[in-house]
């Protein structure tokens, strides 16, 4: 391969993949995936910067470092993205120190090269002539396993998605993304693992990590905007666009779970409990709790504190009912309804009937005439 072709591919790639990694690491706040898929891009943006100083005879430990430590733990961004993509309703980023323990093994290498500079000097000039230490191999080795060894085990995982309640949707995007990541890696390190040649990671990687990055970029985000969304946005086969997971999810699927939160709440009365809570409720439906808000949102018409609120006022209403007769306070019945305080009782009461507790306690008005 011409030798200015490759600068014009690897800058082209650094400066895309650079770019990206910014973008996710920006929008990461309210959605973990970017973060980790910052990293990933990062990563990647390192290993081609790296490559291509050695490639010009300009190669430094320190890059070179940054380099191999950044991608050594590259099977572990894989899977931080897919599980983050899994939990949409997670709103904090979740670091599973498991899962970079292949950086960890590379701090020896970097002591080495402090306290005996020479494996330093070394190792450089070892790769501007085409060559690795045995280091080089050994960690080179990690990288290439760790990397396909995650994509595959999540492929095989995949049996488990539906027992976590994921949509065919979801399922089909992860697998997808999964497979092309895995075709492109097997194509860029296979080659290189028979061979040991570092030069064809040079001229090769940019062309295969750019191909991903931007199909992840483009075609997995569906556009631009929808990648980064601090709220991910969810699509009803009717049209309807909530701002919830990046999903979709069919009417007929929509309205089971929409049954089953009513058979549940009026079976159960979970939210007689003062502490209930969404993601409760989302574990014993075993539905995403990102679903399940979004199934009361667009059925039910309510957010989930709304829908509590409700059903906890009309539980109100009945012990109101029955308040000279047992003789309750109205204190009581709000923490008896599911309320924690008098003023959240009072102003939930005032907003779903018109009244106050004590208003409809003295006139003794039905619940049934308002309701």
């Amino acid at each position: 391969m011409n030798d200015n072709l490759v600068l014009i591919i690897s800058v082209s790639a650094i400066f895309d993949l650079t770019l990206i990694a910014i973008l996710s690491w920006i929008k990461s706040r309210n959605r973990p995936a970017n973060f980790w898929l910052g990293w990933m891009f990062f990563a990647a943006s390192a290993a081609i910067l790296d490559n291509v100083c050695i490639f010009e005879g300009k190669g430094t430990i320190l890059l070179y470092h940054i380099g191999v430590f950044a991608n050594l733990s590259f099977g572990g961004l894989i899977i931080s993205i897919v599980r983050s993509f899994l939990n949409p309703e997670c709103d904090k980023i979740k670091f599973d120190w498991k899962l970079f323990i292949p950086s960890y093994i590379y701090f020896p290498f970097i002591v080495l090269c402090i306290v005996q500079p020479h494996w330093a000097v070394d190792t450089i000039n070892y790769s501007e002539s085409n060559k690795m230490t045995v280091f080089g191999i050994f960690y080179n080795l990690v990288i290439c396993i760790y990397s396909i060894g995650s994509n595959v085990f999540l492929l095989l995982k995949k049996t488990n998605y539906h027992a976590a309640e994921i949509n065919k949707v979801q399922l089909k995007r992860i697998n997808e993304f999964l497979w092309i990541m895995l075709i492109l890696q097997i194509m860029a390190f296979v080659p290189f693992l028979f061979r040991m040649d570092i030069r064809y990671i040079i001229l090769y990687m940019p062309i295969f990590g750019q191909l991903f990055f931007l199909y992840v970029f483009f075609k997995m985000s569906n556009s631009i905007q929808s990648l980064f969304d601090s709220k991910p946005i969810l699509v009803l086969n009717n049209g309807t666009t909530l701002k919830y997971a990046a999903m979709k999810i069919d009417c007929e699927r929509a309205e089971e779970i929409r049954e089953r939160i009513i058979r549940f709440m009026d079976v159960e009365k979970p939210y007689l409990k003062i502490d209930f809570t969404l993601t409760e409720m989302a574990k014993e439906l075993k539905v995403l709790p990102s679903q399940l808000s979004m199934i009361i949102n667009s059925k039910l018409n309510c957010s989930f504190p709304e829908y509590v609120n409700s059903l906890r006022v009309r539980t109100a209403i009945e012990l109101l009912d029955k308040a000279n007769k047992q003789n309750l306070t109205i204190e009581a019945i709000a923490y008896e309804s599911g309320f924690n305080n008098r003023t959240s009782f009072y102003k939930a009461f005032k907003k779903q009937t018109g009244k106050l507790p004590s208003e409809y306690l003295k006139k003794g008005v039905e619940a049934k005439e308002v309701v």
